[in-house]
């Protein structure tokens, strides 16, 4: 299986450290977090040939969707997100709908918003991968009013175990046939920490499981970020995390030694 993890794992170093680090521990390739001037940054991870899988598209006021008005300038950013993963090849963006508990009601506006951006991926035959989020009725309603082969899942264990607490019973029946790309971190259960696999509750052993079961065939792909409760060098922080793809692999080949 490819290991795949967040590009932007959280350690103040240089770009050109992170991938030499990253190509130290045996990556296959990571996924990046929208930015300005992209680039560089993909030429460089490219060069020293990793792949790159998603890019994730701009959230911060994602409520602003469904909102008749928007409040920011956030479906500029994520439009331009889209026209970046067109421009350098990357095959699919990652996308939130909604953020909070108590996000604004499902709108007309907001589905011909999302309609629109869908329209754009296809025609760019890019991936559109919605993420579980605190609302799962947000993608339920997205996934029953929209058909197209360009629309995707991605599942982030740390959301499912932290905001709606049902890991260990996901209706991977809604979302299977979507699944394309994973988000793979723990968490204590009460926080979306990011911690690397393994150093929370999550029980991973049923997670691949499941994900097997759902015949999933892309990368165990990681997203796990530098946390104040575990004091590691980044070199020993990348450790931790190839060592959690290969506990993973071990329970997907059945070898749990």
């Amino acid at each position: 299986m490819k290991h795949h993890l967040y590009f932007d794992y959280g350690y103040d170093s240089s770009d050109q450290r992170k991938i030499t680090l990253i190509k130290q521990n045996h990556f296959d390739g990571v996924f990046l977090f929208w930015r300005e001037y992209l680039d560089e940054v993909v030429a460089d991870i490219r060069k020293a040939q990793l792949a790159i899988e998603t890019l994730h598209l701009p959230f911060e006021n994602c409520n602003d969707l469904w909102l008749t008005k928007m409040t920011s300038s956030y479906w500029d950013l994520v439009h331009r997100g889209v026209e970046d993963a067109h421009r350098l090849d990357i095959p699919t963006v990652i996308f939130h709908v909604s953020s909070t508990s108590t996000p604004p009601e499902i709108s007309d506006i907001g589905l011909k918003r999302f309609s629109e951006l869908l329209k754009k991926c296809e025609v760019y035959r890019i991936n559109l991968a919605l993420e579980n989020l605190r609302r799962l009725d947000y993608l339920d309603a997205l996934f029953a009013k929209f058909s197209s082969p360009y629309l995707k899942f991605c599942f982030d264990s740390g959301h499912a175990n932290a905001f709606t607490k049902n890991i260990e019973q996901f209706p991977w029946e809604k979302y299977q046939s979507y699944l394309h790309c994973l988000h793979l971190h723990d968490n204590n259960g009460l926080r979306d920490q990011h911690l690397p696999p393994f150093l929370g509750t999550i029980n991973w052993t049923l997670l691949i499981s499941n994900l097997k079961r759902c015949q999933y065939q892309g990368p165990l792909t990681v997203e796990s970020v530098k946390h104040p409760s575990l004091d590691l060098t980044e070199e020993a922080f990348l450790e931790q995390i190839k060592k959690a793809h290969v506990q993973m692999e071990n329970l997907w080949l059945g070898n749990e030694n």
